[in-house]
């Protein structure tokens, strides 16, 4: 995918609620349009900032600063922030830098691990 296809848009609603949706692949070449889109809804909202990155094929660091800027810009504005749609790699970035994303769903246990029961 090429930072052409990257897409970042809000939807605004009366409550002051507002989702971004991202698309494409959120790295070194897209991070400043993706960070632009985030910290412009955090200005517009008031309500809750969801973001959905259910159609992001991609994350690198980069992204997941963009993604902490707007965390910490909600947080000072008293607006709660909230990822959700996360699947494949771009999930398991996250999880790995820590970035919570609460609606991430639990991988069966396939049962090849170690018994780390006592």
């Amino acid at each position: 995918m090429t930072p052409s296809e990257f897409g970042a848009w809000s939807v605004s609603e009366p409550n002051g609620d507002v989702t971004v949706f991202l698309r494409g692949e959120l790295d070194l070449s897209t991070a400043a349009r993706a960070k632009d889109a985030l910290l412009g809804a955090v200005s517009r909202g008031g309500g809750r900032l969801t973001i959905d990155v259910s159609q992001l094929s991609f994350i690198d660091a980069t992204g997941v600063r963009g993604l902490m800027s707007a965390r910490l810009a909600a947080e000072a504005a008293g607006q709660p922030m909230h990822v959700t749609g996360a699947h494949g790699v771009v999930a398991i970035v996250l999880e790995l830098l820590n970035f919570p994303v609460p609606d991430r769903p639990l991988v069966p246990d396939q049962g090849s691990g170690p018994n780390l029961e006592a």
